[in-house]
């Protein structure tokens, strides 16, 4: 079945284009163009203000859907900056410290099923717990229909932190999760339960099927030891998963992920930077590791030709320092060349961020006046 899904919202259907009146938010450019060591200009945008933007994703036709964190809202902003006013879909959401609206996602058939995947903290009850759920739905003009629960894991321990919340898709359909200790760090370790790990999980009709080729027969499990994964994003050069990892006072993380191994959070931890651990099963030491800690969030690669100089490169945002980290792989894309900032003036890139189609990156941010989303434009010479 197609969907036209590009604009989502249908100019001829009149009625509709009334109930979804659409907000045109004009970008403030920044006063001043900035110049890296490698020659590329840029200056830095406010996008739009945002409702703590806690998650985003661009379509290929550059169309973005982005999360609202403590709204349980997923928002769609057109093209050409338009805002619509209704939500594309509101779930009831426990906002409580971490928990909240985390990761979303475009199923790999977007442009065909229309499904949208997103993962939040579902409110708890007198009798259950509160849990973190994928949750995928179907947007058909402009508005999420049809939400199918997709998985869920129960914090049992009634903590507020670590829950993890990375969500995405590889270039074969296999979609990762990830989720956070729940704040008991034995659980990393123990392959009996979920915490504390990155699943992989086959799509089938309406549920996650476990694939053959997972390295834990039977499990859903593909990495374990993390103590609460952010984010991650998949090499295209490699096609590995590279995860940010946030520490407890030490030892914040980038990963690259690999199936079955062991990225070394446990009961009794000591710091270890990007040393091995001698004596710990499957061990695989971080690239990059920081200390004291910067809470990496968001993380992408810029796949993207629009500027030669970072094609390929990583980047990510850090939630203390508000840096949007630039870093270059070496050639064996296991090894790091550099790790230097990108010049933001005054501006914070504090949680995720994501290449549009045009070579601009997006990146969300929350402060005193509430979140916005902004952008780094280059400029061609």
């Amino acid at each position: 079945m197609m969907l036209t899904m590009n604009p989502i919202i249908q100019p001829v259907k009149f009625l509709i284009a009334l109930l979804l009146i659409t907000l045109l938010v004009s970008p403030t450019v920044a006063q001043e163009t900035f110049t890296t060591d490698e020659g590329v200009i840029y200056r830095v945008e406010k996008f739009m203000d945002a409702n703590f933007p806690v998650g985003m994703i661009f379509t290929d036709a550059g169309e973005l859907f982005y999360n609202e964190k403590a709204t349980g809202n997923v928002r769609y902003v057109d093209a050409e900056g338009n805002r619509q006013l209704e939500p594309v879909i509101t779930l009831p959401t426990d906002a409580l410290q971490e928990r909240g609206m985390q990761s979303i996602a475009l199923d790999p058939n977007f442009n065909e099923n229309g499904y949208v995947w997103v993962f939040h903290t579902a409110e708890g009850t007198t009798r259950e717990f509160a849990s973190n759920k994928v949750i995928r739905f179907r947007v058909e003009d402009g508005i999420g229909v049809d939400p199918v629960e997709m998985w869920s894991v129960p914090i049992d321990t009634g903590n507020l932190l670590h829950n993890g919340g990375g969500l995405t898709f590889d270039a074969n359909g296999f979609v990762y999760i990830g989720i956070g200790d729940y704040g008991d760090a034995a659980r990393p370790q123990d392959l009996e339960v979920p915490h504390g790990k990155i699943h992989r999980f086959a799509v089938e009709n309406d549920a996650l099927i476990i694939p053959e080729d997972n390295p834990i027969e039977g499990s859903s499990i593909f990495a374990y030891g993390l103590r609460n994964p952010f984010d991650y994003a998949f090499d295209p050069i490699s096609e590995r998963a590279f995860a940010t990892e946030n520490g407890d006072n030490c030892d914040d993380e980038v990963n690259i992920i690999l199936g079955g191994f062991n990225y070394g959070y446990r009961e009794g931890y000591e710091c270890a930077g990007t040393d091995r651990i001698v004596g710990l099963t499957q061990y695989l030491p971080p690239i990059l590791s920081y200390t004291p800690t910067i809470a990496p969030a968001g993380v992408a690669f810029y796949n993207n030709a629009t500027v030669p100089q970072w094609e390929n490169d990583l980047f990510f945002c850090s939630w203390n320092d508000g840096i949007l980290h630039h870093v270059r792989l070496t050639s064996g894309r296991n090894r790091v060349e550099f790790d230097t900032p990108i010049d933001l003036g005054d501006v914070m890139c504090r949680i995720d961020l994501a290449i549009h189609p045009d070579g601009s990156i997006y990146f969300g941010t929350v402060g005193g006046d509430g979140g916005a989303i902004y952008r780094v434009v280059p400029i061609n010479d």
